[in-house]
């Protein structure tokens, strides 16, 4: 059988024709797969990237909440008394005087406390860390041996600096005819050595907060000098 040429040729392109339809349509079918595929892993990607954002939002929430409730009252941990402003000079008295006058006095240091005890500087200084010993002691997520330790260990070696610290303070007596800071046991200003503190007291601290350098000024980031 005698093939013509022309035929062969039609036949051919027809072929050809059928093959470029159908790898066109298989190609499409690709591509759109490809789509539908990329776009999944993309909202997959950023459905994660969601979640991840609000687990880390509400971590730091929690963290900021934690911190805002264990804030500790006063100035801090161990504070100086050599490098205050009048503010914070301030501060530190009402934080020391409470805790003196709450705690340490009534329920530890009846026996060896004197009214006289704020003008010794040395045992001032000693009873600021110790009150911020206590207080760090008393954390709500303190474990119990911090407390065993203040009072094991603290707390007697203050008892100790104190004794020492106040024996020639108190009334006149036999063994103890001029006193550093007497105690008055007649007239109005009569005292017992249990009491606070003295009638000075409220002018020392005046004084120790009046020599005191005056606060820095805070500058505002719109403010040209700052």
């Amino acid at each position: 059988m005698k093939l013509d040429p022309a035929d062969m040729l039609l036949a051919l392109a027809r072929d050809l024709s059928e093959t470029r339809t159908t790898l066109t349509s298989g190609m499409e079918n690709v591509v759109e797969r490809l789509e539908a595929l990329e776009g999944a892993e993309y909202d997959d990607a950023i459905a994660g990237l969601r979640k991840l954002l609000g687990e880390v939002v509400e971590s730091v929430e929690k963290l900021k909440a934690k911190e805002e409730e264990e804030e500790p009252e006063g100035p801090g941990t161990a504070p100086d008394w050599t490098n205050l402003d009048k503010e914070q000079c301030q501060e530190l008295w009402d934080w020391l005087l409470t805790w003196c006058g709450k705690i340490l006095l009534p329920v530890y240091a009846q026996d060896v406390w004197r009214p006289c005890w704020f003008r010794h500087q040395q045992l001032r200084i000693q009873l600021t860390w110790l009150c911020a010993y206590w207080h760090w002691s008393y954390e709500k997520t303190a474990p119990p041996t911090r407390a065993a330790e203040w009072h094991m260990r603290w707390w007697p070696a203050i008892e100790k600096f104190m004794k020492d610290e106040l024996k020639e303070c108190g009334y006149v007596s036999e063994s103890l005819r001029e006193p550093l800071h007497e105690i008055p046991h007649e007239g109005d200003d009569a005292l017992e050595y249990e009491d606070f503190a003295d009638h000075g007291l409220m002018d020392w601290v005046s004084a120790d907060v009046a020599r005191r350098p005056d606060p820095e000024k805070k500058t505002s980031k719109k403010d040209p000098a700052g």
